[in-house]
Formats: structure tokens, C-alpha cells, sequence
């Protein structure tokens, strides 16, 4: 087998492979959007009628709902993950890996080494670099966000509303979980022990999903 072989049979390999992960994204998601239209409507029936029906219980309603939001927004993922490629479209290799892998990560790892630092160099919470490093990756997120959904609203010269709200629809449960983990939305059927070590995994879950979609990426 010739080099030049080998590194297409490698890139066909790791086309398959994203492939699979973004298949398996697709269903896991819209399984997690039938769960959560059954969650909705658990919480709509009084939990008298259906508690202890199929070994459901009315008082792990909030933990169903929140596994049900978990598995949905990667739909939303999905579309984020469109959006950058549709960024990384027009810009360079080395500057889409700068944006995406190598400033989200660096974020971080400020973040985790944050105690470490403040030491170091005396900075405060308010200091920009500790505001670059708490709001990057989130901002970016946002505008993958908001680049799909304006490609979807706008694919040429027209714009069609109805396809831009269908997909913020879809968006909605990746937008709640990201209010919830990142902006620190306070959601009251959460309990307390739940909010904080989720809202602590929140930024570093973002990071984590920037650098997949960008492996993964490249429609």
C-alpha cells in the first residue's frame, strides 16, 4: 500500500466515523425530544395518576426531565456544529484551529488552574482576561448558533420565517441547557445539589463540544 493510499483509506476511515458519531447524535436527539414531550405532559397529568405506573416516580420528575433535555440538545449540537463548519468555510486551517481547539481549550485550562493564576499574576475576577476566559467559549457557541439559524432562515435571497422559527423550536431545548450550565438561569424544578454540579461541568462541556464539532466537522 502506497502513502497516498493509505492516507485516503485513513481520511475514508474518518469520514465513516463521523459519520456514525453524527448519526448516532440525530437519533440519541430526537429519542431525547420524544422523552421530553412525555416529561411534558408528566408534569401536566396530576402525579397521582401516574405515580408508580412502569416504576416512575413523581419525586425523580425533575431528574427525568433534565435526562430528557440532556438527550435533546444534541440536536441543537448538531446545528452548532453546522454553523462552524459553515465558519471554518471562510477562514483559514490554521485560523479555524486557533478559534475553535486552541483558545477553548486554553480556556479551560485557565479555567481549572484559575486559583494557580490569580496567585501568579494578582489579576481579579473582574480582569479581562478572566471575562475572555469565562465568556469565550460561550459567545462562540452563540454564534454557531446563530449562524445556522440565519442560513436556515435565509438559505439565498429570500428569507423564510417559518423555517427560521421551526428551527429555533428545535434549538430550544440546547438553548435551556445552555442558560441552565453556562448563564446560570435558575430553573426552580432543579434541586439545588443538581444546579451546582451541573452549572460547575457547564463551561467545560462547551469546550468539549468546540472541539468534537470541529474534528467531526466539514459537511
Amino acid at each position: 500500500m502506497t502513502l497516498r493510499s493509505a492516507a485516503r483509506s485513513l481520511r475514508a476511515r474518518k469520514r465513516a466515523f463521523d459519520d456514525s458519531v453524527k448519526a448516532g447524535a440525530w437519533w440519541v436527539g430526537w429519542f431525547g425530544m420524544g422523552l421530553l414531550a412525555l416529561v411534558g405532559l408528566l408534569w401536566l397529568i396530576p402525579h397521582s395518576a401516574w405515580d408508580g405506573t412502569l416504576g416512575l416516580r413523581a419525586e425523580r420528575l425533575p431528574v427525568y426531565t433534565m435526562a430528557a433535555m440532556l438527550l435533546a440538545s444534541l440536536v441543537g449540537w448538531l446545528y452548532v456544529n453546522k454553523g462552524e463548519d459553515r465558519i471554518k468555510k471562510q477562514l483559514g486551517r490554521h485560523v479555524n484551529l486557533a478559534l475553535f481547539v486552541v483558545l477553548p481549550l486554553a480556556c479551560m485550562a485557565a479555567g481549572l488552574l484559575q486559583d494557580w493564576l490569580m496567585r501568579q499574576t494578582d489579576w481579579p475576577q473582574g480582569h479581562p482576561f478572566w471575562l475572555f476566559v469565562h465568556w469565550y467559549p460561550s459567545l462562540l457557541v452563540v454564534v454557531c448558533a446563530a449562524v445556522f439559524l440565519a442560513w436556515k432562515a435565509k438559505p439565498r435571497k429570500h428569507v423564510y420565517l417559518d423555517r427560521g422559527l421551526g428551527y429555533t423550536l428545535l434549538f430550544l431545548p440546547y438553548a435551556l441547557l445552555f442558560a441552565f450550565l453556562v448563564l446560570r438561569v435558575r430553573l426552580d424544578f432543579v434541586g439545588e445539589s443538581m444546579q451546582e454540579t451541573m452549572a460547575a461541568m457547564g463551561r467545560y462541556a462547551l469546550v468539549g463540544q468546540l472541539v468534537i464539532a470541529y474534528f467531526i466537522g466539514g459537511d
